[in-house]
């Protein structure tokens, strides 16, 4: 039985609950898993190219990399990071933000779907 990267995070959070100990990948209120799962949905309906890690372990991007590099229609790019409502940017993903800012680069804190979808409308 293959997992989906929603059932994975699920069992992670539940295995981190079970030790005590925080999981990396799990929100407190698992907000962002969901929203993760919404902007794919979105992008893939939309037919843009959401490129992404996964939640449920480590990868090799670059320490502060957004959430999401979207690929959308009429050469529109949108980088994205999603956080819970009161998640905030660690150190790392502070600093991208501001390389992002001095390249003239758009840099996209969302916290709800509602957000996304603002942002993405033409």
């Amino acid at each position: 039985m293959r997992m989906t990267e929603k059932d994975v995070a699920a069992y992670i959070a539940r295995q981190a609950a079970k030790s005590g100990k925080p999981s990396e990948t799990a929100t407190p209120d698992g907000k962002e898993h969901e929203l993760h799962s919404a902007i794919q949905d979105e992008c893939s309906r939309r037919g843009w190219l959401a490129l992404t890690g996964a939640m449920s372990r480590r990868t090799h991007r670059t320490k502060g990399e957004p959430d999401f590099i979207i690929l959308a229609d009429q050469g529109r790019r949108f980088d994205v990071e999603c956080k819970t409502k009161n998640g905030k940017l660690s150190i790392d993903q502070r600093a991208i933000q501001a390389h992002y800012k001095k390249l003239g680069h758009g840099y996209y804190v969302i916290r709800s779907i509602e957000e996304f979808l603002e942002l993405t409308k033409l």
